[in-house]
């Protein structure tokens, strides 16, 4: 923000604070910890890299995570938050044992394929979708300027990284271990 304040000045006034995470961090930290190091990096990972260069699992588990993704993010159910991550991490395993059980990779293979073809066109998609989604970590609604798109480059950036990853290692495993890296890193800073 510092360095591309010089070309955008309003960015020294960026009313945009991440309130959710400094809360967390001030009241519950265990939470913060459980979210932003376990949860995030598997979810997030099952939801936004594994349609790059895809296995039949990569596919099961994108199809498993979103559902789980979107009624949490609309759920008002009063549930304890870690009864909440509970019941989310058994319905992907569950969700996910059941689409291993009666979808074969025959049935994915077309869509597989068409999607290796594409891959330098869907990771930067992918990329750019992680990071808009992290909107989220700064406003309510969506709404989107220049302090906004500078604060959400660096989540672009990380995203792409994290799917270039997986790319070269040839598993989902490695981009989820450097979404834990950068969380944890952070969450250490923000600590300190």
């Amino acid at each position: 923000i510092g360095v591309a304040s010089f070309w955008f000045p309003e960015l020294l006034d960026n009313p945009y604070e991440q309130t959710a995470i400094k809360e967390m961090l001030d009241n519950n930290l265990l939470k913060l910890i459980v979210l932003a190091c376990v949860f995030a990096p598997i979810v997030e990972e099952m939801m936004f890299r594994t349609l790059i260069k895809p296995s039949h699992s990569d596919l099961l588990f994108f199809i498993t995570a979103w559902p789980i993704f979107i009624s949490l993010s609309f759920s008002t159910l009063p549930l304890h938050w870690a009864l909440s991550m509970g019941i989310s991490f058994a319905l992907l395993f569950i969700i996910y044992r059941i689409l291993l059980t009666y979808m074969h990779p025959r049935t994915t293979q077309a869509f597989r394929s068409f999607l290796n073809r594409y891959t330098w066109l869907i990771l930067p998609v992918m990329a750019c979708i992680f990071g808009i989604v992290h909107i989220a970590n700064y406003v309510d609604d969506f709404t989107i300027n220049t302090a906004l798109i500078v604060l959400i480059i660096p989540r672009i950036l990380a995203g792409f990284m994290m799917g270039i990853l997986k790319i070269k290692n040839q598993g989902l495993i490695w981009a989820m271990a450097l979404h834990f890296l950068n969380n944890s890193m952070a969450l250490v800073f923000m600590m300190l």
